[in-house]
């Protein structure tokens, strides 16, 4: 019960053991459950553990996008909860299809390895299970329930009109591939889309070195711009196309190629547009502060456009140590202070900490604290911390007796299970008071309740104590008894598991060394 509140939060290891079978209830449950695609409910058991170990559980607030068209298929999606539209940019971005609890969208792309043809949003917040494309390829491979499922979606009708539909392909083209997918499915796991993508033009490395309206490009060597280039996804937009509304979380940055875009600002009471010309980019500040964009982008004429997505940023910054330090140095710079302060409001003391914070974690090679961070408080489970004060209490229950039962029979305290004592349980209090911390408790609260902790313990040994004064051997035994199967029972739950979780393989000899260094100073005494 304590652990269903939040207690498991103590340990890392019984965090994970916890979250574990979560995760493979909830995934069972799901795939029972799962609409628009075929059922997954039969899988064995040895297939769900090899989709719980890529899939990816994500909460994503309303109003966030999730895909466009003519992105890369790297995800199918299913909903555990919440809301999402699925939009036809053909048709303006009309709203064609609502999901709700377990609806598998992205089916069609996963399937196909073809880019979007649709866009999908949050119409509220939405938890949804994430299976990346890229490792379920992999796991065909090893896997014949997985090709066996994989063969009846390519090869079944609904693949076949959305290629039909979607991506103009003709029947005969359609019967072909189909056919060709199957089988290489079959000999080596894997087969290739229908279409192949277009090359990119070399004139874009160029584009992006001269980019001047927002100049985070600029400066870059030729190596580290190509790789970016690769990264782009290369789209071509109708007038009027609203590339992103103000208030939006910023997950893309767009560089024109051709067109006209203008960007529009409610508070600017001139009320005309910011126009942006072939060879800008827009969106980067939000984009590089991970924020929410400040004003609303539109297509004034047809435009082509290059995006990069976030997760693709994210993924250049950890293969190249350049790219870091160009953000660290373009962060600094006072048009990013600018925006902060004026865009977002903050005041110059919390912009300059923001910006500061955001440096240091990037040259270190850690991914840096949002913009959206900086203005929030992290929620956390509910009734978490005084769930792990009550499975802390319980993991020093048996101590206090043992302490208790320690000074009855030898009239005192020895100085080694002191110390094991502390060593024991110091760490332990240290990481869960920052785990109170995290989840918005007072400081003071926190020194309350380790005190409060410390005299219910030290009240229990005593009380232990107390009570096998003068009691017959059976009920010493029987209290005794019952304090030794808790502490091995705690030792086997939770110390063990959190010992080889931290220290590998060393855990075996160094608890032997220890069992006998103990046996070693008892036979001292």
């Amino acid at each position: 019960m304590v652990n269903r509140k939040g207690g498991y939060l103590r340990k890392p290891s019984t965090a994970m053991t916890y979250w574990r079978g979560q995760a493979r209830e909830r995934l069972h449950r799901i795939l029972v459950g799962v609409r628009r695609t075929q059922p997954m409910g039969a899988l064995s058991r040895a297939a769900e553990e090899q989709l719980l170990s890529i899939m990816l559980i994500r909460d994503i607030p309303a109003g966030a996008c999730l895909y466009r068209a003519d992105d890369p298929a790297h995800n199918l999606y299913i909903i555990e909860d919440g809301e999402v539209e699925l939009r036809d940019p053909q048709q303006g971005g009309k709203v064609f299809e609502r999901l709700r609890k377990h609806d598998a969208f992205g089916r069609m792309s996963f399937a196909t390895g073809l880019s979007r043809a649709t866009e999908a949003y949050t119409a509220r917040d939405t938890r949804l299970l994430i299976l990346p494309r890229d490792a379920f390829m992999d796991l065909l491979e090893d896997s014949e329930e997985l090709r066996a499922l994989m063969a009846g979606r390519i090869g079944g009708d609904e693949v076949a009109r959305y290629l039909c539909e979607r991506h103009g392909l003709s029947a005969e083209e359609v019967s072909a591939w189909q056919q060709q997918a199957l089988a290489s499915l079959a000999a080596t796991g894997h087969y290739d889309p229908p279409v192949h993508s277009e090359t990119v033009s070399a004139d874009l490395v160029g584009l992006l070195a001269h980019e001047q309206r927002q100049g985070f490009f600029s400066g870059l060597s030729e190596e580290a711009l190509v790789r970016v280039a690769e990264r782009l996804i290369h789209k071509t937009d109708p007038e009027g196309y609203t590339f992103f509304h103000r208030g939006q979380p910023a997950d893309r940055l767009y560089l024109l190629r051709q067109g006209t875009v203008y960007l529009f600002d409610p508070e600017d009471r001139s009320r005309k547009p910011t126009v942006v010309r072939p060879g800008d980019s827009f969106g980067a500040f939000a984009f590089l502060t991970e924020g929410t964009h400040s004003v609303t982008a539109v297509a004034h004429e047809q435009t082509q456009v290059s995006v990069l997505r976030h997760r693709d940023f994210e993924d250049l910054l950890d293969e190249r140590s350049e790219l870091r330090r160009h953000l660290s140095e373009y962060l600094r710079r006072n048009q990013v202070v600018d925006y902060l302060t004026g865009q977002h409001r903050l005041d110059a003391r919390r912009a300059a900490q923001w910006i500061d914070n955001a440096t240091k974690s990037i040259e270190g090679g850690k991914a840096f604290p949002s913009l959206a961070e900086m203005t929030k408080q992290v929620a956390g489970h509910e009734g978490a911390a005084m769930a792990m004060f009550l499975g802390i209490l319980l993991d020093g229950i048996p101590e206090s007796f043992v302490i208790g039962a320690n000074v009855l029979v030898t009239g005192g305290i020895s100085l080694s299970l002191i110390g094991g004592l502390l060593l024991a349980n110091l760490p332990e209090a240290l990481s869960s008071a920052a785990g109170m911390k995290e989840q918005g408790m007072r400081i003071g609260k926190i020194l309350w309740m380790w005190t409060s902790l410390m005299l219910i313990t030290g009240i229990g040994a005593g009380f232990g104590a107390l009570f096998l004064e003068g009691a017959p051997d059976a009920v010493f035994a029987w209290i005794e008894g019952i304090a030794a199967g808790a502490m091995l029972t705690m030792v086997a739950e939770t110390m063990l598991p959190e010992a080889f979780h931290k220290g590998g393989g060393v855990v075996g000899i160094s608890t032997l060394s220890g069992f006998l260094a103990a046996v070693f100073f008892n036979t001292l005494g």
